[in-house]
């Protein structure tokens, strides 16, 4: 169906619904932290690789990436939510700091959880911020 609705390009229409469709064929994202919608713009990508599922949602150098293990009960690996009010936050299995949960429904992922980082003008001081991150892969 999609071929012949590609084929049908001379109506606006029918290209605006197609354009769409291929975008949500990308995959979507919705990344909170603290409470604040971060908005972030780009494509979300997902690949398999050494039994975990790679998630990177943006451009390379504003953008989030999670890892997650393969399976019907995924475990989070790690999460990079980068630079947030001049305080870098991710999560990294394994070095007690922060904690991450993530559920799977079909190719939709939740992951939540808090996150840590410094404050490089209180770099004594651990910054702990609670985040959400749902996104679908393509």
């Amino acid at each position: 169906m999609g071929l012949s609705a590609c084929g049908g390009s001379d109506e606006g229409s029918s290209t605006s619904g197609e354009t769409s469709t291929a975008a949500a064929a990308e995959g979507t994202s919705t990344v909170t932290i603290d409470g604040q919608d971060q908005s972030v713009e780009g494509t979300v990508v997902c690949s398999s690789m050494g039994g975990n599922m790679n998630i990177a949602i943006g451009d390379a150098t504003t953008g989030i990436g999670a890892v997650v293990s393969e399976g019907d009960e995924p475990s989070v690996v790690s999460v990079g939510l980068g630079n947030v009010n001049g305080v870098t936050l991710g999560y990294q299995s394994g070095v007690n700091q922060g904690e991450a949960t993530v559920q799977k429904d079909g190719d939709t992922y939740t992951i939540s959880g808090t996150a840590t980082g410094v404050d490089m003008a209180n770099p004594m001081q651990p910054v702990n911020k609670p985040f959400e991150i749902e996104v679908t892969c393509p």
